[in-house]
């Protein structure tokens, strides 16, 4: 990955952008067949599980092939998210119900966002800082030393602070507690804590942390998703804020769960994780 990633880093600094998407899915034809089969298998079971006999596996197949290139893509364009600025943003993403999120924020005590590996998160996450939130997002500490410091360059220049798993909470909290906006990409596990949940008939488990912090904190939960359409635009959509008590969180997880479930059928083919989440 590590190799995949400054590849198409390489070719998003040198190349124009349709150019550069176009070579970037050629790269992505290559590994499909080659070095991520593994990935691909486990992008065609998880839509399997999905879909069941809904949509033939021919079909199924088409549609995990266009995802491994939405993963380059989404590669790409966060090698690229340093051209995104307040004067220019408006030309790749559009905002849909962010009134939902603006109501959140204005109560004060901060807003847990839970989105997805589905789209492009990360450029979502720019359009709130871009409309003048204090953002921040939860994140794993990437292995190698160049794609942390790459990711972190990246958001921080479009004004996305970043905490990171399983490092202390204190951070989250005194965010949250000064009214900020907290993303997390909340459809897999990546700690120990994690809460089981029903996502389409089967038993998957998801992060509790964010979960934990909204019912500590009485903040506002938003799930939000940052999916391209055929404008070829990022429409990122806010759904209806809803809190939770301390005995609460499994339920606050069910309703998360139920409303990734809609975007999940909705935009497969954006549906970027290519590990297996059902035994």
């Amino acid at each position: 990955m590590t190799f995949l990633f400054f590849l198409i880093r390489v070719l998003g600094y040198f190349l124009p952008k349709d150019l550069a998407e176009l070579t970037t899915r050629g790269i992505a034809r290559l590994f499909y067949y080659s070095v991520y089969r593994k990935g691909a298998s486990n992008h065609f079971s998880n839509l399997k599980a999905v879909f069941g006999d809904e949509i033939e596996e021919k079909k199924l197949r088409e549609i995990s092939k266009r995802a491994e290139y939405n993963l380059a893509i989404a590669l790409y364009e966060h090698s690229i998210m340093d051209r995104l600025n307040s004067r220019n943003y408006s030309k790749y993403l559009k905002a849909e119900n962010i009134e939902n999120l603006f109501q959140a924020y204005r109560e004060g005590n901060g807003v847990v966002i839970l989105s997805a590996h589905l789209g492009n998160y990360e450029w979502g996450a720019a359009l709130m800082a871009f409309k003048g939130l204090p953002v921040a997002v939860i994140s794993i500490e990437y292995k190698t030393e160049f794609i942390k410091r790459l990711y972190e360059v990246n958001r921080k220049k479009v004004g996305i602070n970043v905490f990171y798993v399983r490092r202390s909470f204190s951070g989250p909290i005194r965010f949250l507690k000064r009214g900020g906006v907290l993303a997390i990409a909340a459809d897999r596990k990546f700690g120990e804590s994690n809460i089981p949940v029903e996502l389409f008939n089967g038993k998957i488990e998801i992060p509790k942390g964010a979960f934990f912090l909204a019912s500590r904190l009485n903040a506002s939960i938003v799930p939000a998703f940052s999916l391209k359409e055929q404008d070829r635009l990022y429409h990122v959509y806010f759904e209806k804020p809803y809190k939770i008590t301390r005995d609460q969180i499994e339920d606050g997880a069910r309703r998360y769960a139920k409303i990734l479930e809609k975007y999940i059928k909705r935009y497969p083919e954006q549906w970027l994780v290519f590990d297996k989440i059902w035994n």
